[in-house]
């Protein structure tokens, strides 16, 4: 028998010893046609080695994500209580679709500046394999924050237009003003502007990634 055989497999029913089981899985991954995947569920230190971010933007994105529950929770309902006024008629409310609809804009508003800081966004990273472990490659994560800056200020400056602008607009079931949305949008807007410019001076440093556990709570 050779250090690499598993040796006989155990009948049914007989226990199997724990290095035999490692062996076993061994090899099966060996054999396997897909490569392995480092994701959060596959490595639980997903952010290993990473620097802790500072007291304000720790506070920040809690904030942020207890709003963004907060809404995804009258998501739920809005769409729940459509679901039960399809059954009992007497307790239909037209309002309820409009509380879902406008909680799924605030909400994608409201975690603009998490998704960012962590990375969470929709990116295109091109050069990123090509430039790792360069010079380079650190000029290029600061050249995209400042983009991510000046982009998110932009849309913050039109927000708050909007803002005034769609304020005296009420909405058709609860007369919300429309402006509303655009105050998260404003907020959210701000927030991706300053979780970005934190990105610039430690642009040397290993990046955080987005963490759905940091979500659970």
């Amino acid at each position: 028998m050779t250090d690499k055989d598993p040796g006989p497999e155990p009948e049914e029913g007989e226990p199997v010893e724990p290095e035999n089981a490692a062996k076993a899985s061994e090899a099966a991954l060996g054999d396997s046609i897909y490569p392995h995947t480092d994701t959060f569920y596959a490595g639980p230190e997903l952010n290993k080695g990473v620097p802790a971010d500072p007291v304000f933007i720790r506070v920040l994105s809690a904030i942020e994500i207890a709003i963004g529950v907060t809404l995804f929770a009258l998501i739920v309902f809005g769409v729940m209580y459509q679901v039960l006024g399809r059954y009992f008629p007497s307790i239909s409310w037209v309002g309820a679709g409009e509380v879902a609809l406008m909680s799924m804009i605030a909400m994608t508003f409201i975690t603009t500046g998490y998704l960012v800081g962590r990375n969470g966004h929709i990116v295109l990273e091109i050069f990123d394999e090509l430039l790792a472990g360069r010079r380079l490659f650190v000029a290029l994560r600061v050249t995209s924050a400042v983009i991510m800056v000046a982009t998110s200020l932009a849309l913050a400056y039109e927000a708050f237009v909007k803002i005034e602008t769609e304020w005296g607009r009420l909405s058709a079931a609860m007369h919300v003003p429309v402006g509303t949305l655009y105050l998260f949008a404003l907020v959210g807007f701000l927030s991706a502007a300053i979780h970005s410019t934190f990105k610039i001076p430690f642009a040397n440093r290993p990046e955080r990634k987005l963490d759905i556990g940091e979500m659970e709570g």
